[in-house]
Formats: structure tokens, sequence, C-alpha cells
């Protein structure tokens, strides 16, 4: 009975820490975005995002030719991969909560491209939905491109519906975008 109840503290103490790690990395994330009180702030702490989550992914496909598709390695860096992509998204959401979408005017086109490309990146549908309607303003001002974000769009009916969406040819990439936001149900 006494090993059990070992067992069981040791097992809370490890779950209380590692709540209070998520937590306080959590609170690390609101203080850097709050932080950003200027645009050049902003524009570097953007492209440092699309920067790691490049990287990750060259990384990724580095190993894969090295060792291999089913090698420890490469297994490896997919969690690495997982983590980066992660903490990205909890940042770019503050981020987009606090100061909406970058613009290519004041923040560059690398920089404003980061929200779509992490949100992409984040394989949850809950999140394509909640991010929508930033990504939604940017490409209607043209802060994001046809391309991006049609391709946002794709990827999100393949995930809700587990087939790709097509339109009878030829069509124009903005009535790909309207069919797929009236299929995703996501206008106003």
């Amino acid at each position: 009975m006494q090993r059990i109840l070992i067992s069981l503290l040791i097992l809370l103490v490890f779950v209380s820490g590692c709540h209070q790690k998520k937590v306080d990395l959590e609170e690390d994330f609101v203080k850097e975005v709050n932080s950003l009180s200027t645009n050049d702030l902003q524009k570097e702490f953007l492209e440092k995002i699309y920067n790691v989550d490049q990287e990750s992914r060259k990384t990724l496909m580095d190993i894969e030719l090295k060792y291999g598709y089913d090698s420890v390695e490469r297994k490896e860096a997919l969690k690495t991969m997982a983590n980066h992509d992660h903490k990205n998204f909890q940042r770019i959401e503050l981020y987009l909560q606090q100061y909406g979408h970058p613009t290519i005017a004041k923040h560059g086109d690398k920089a404003s491209r980061t929200p779509c490309l992490v949100i992409h990146h984040s394989g949850n549908i809950a999140s394509r939905e909640r991010n929508f309607e930033h990504l939604y303003k940017a490409y209607r001002s043209g802060d994001l491109s046809t391309g991006s974000f049609s391709f946002y769009l794709e990827r999100m009916h393949r995930m809700k519906f587990g087939n790709r969406f097509t339109l009878p040819n030829p069509y124009r990439e903005e009535q790909l975008i309207d069919s797929l936001i009236t299929r995703l149900d996501l206008s106003d």
C-alpha cells in the first residue's frame, strides 16, 4: 500500500511540474508578444518564427535522406518539429490576438506570410477555423497571396471532408476560394 501511495505522489509531483512548465511557457509567450512595441520588433519576431519553421522542415528532409524514413533519427526530428510547430502556433495566435495580421507594408513579405504558414502546420482544423478571419482579412487586403490562402482552404477541406475539393475547369483561383469558404461554412 505504501508503494502505491509513493508512486501516486511521484506521479502527482511529475504531472504538476509539467503543468507548471506549460503555464510558465505560456506566460513567457504572453510577455514576449506584449513586448513587441514596434513594427521592427514585430517583423523580427515573425521572421524568426518563419525561419524556425522552415529550418525544422529542412532538417527533417536532410535526416530522411541521410538515415532513412523509418529511422530513429527521423522520429526524433519529427518530435522536434512538432514541438517547434506547437510553440510557434501559440506565439502566432497570441500575436494575432494582440496585433492582428501583419502587413507587407509595415512588416515585409516574409513576416506577412508567417501566420498562414504556422497555422497551416498546426495540423488542427479547430485552429484553422479559429484563425480564419485573420487570414481572410489579410487575403482581402493583399497581405496574403491568393495561392497561399487557397492552399490553406484546400488543406482545411481535405482535413474536414477527407477529399480534395474540385471545380470544373476553367476557373479562377478567386472562384475556388469563394467556393471553399461556402463549402467549409466559413462565410458570415
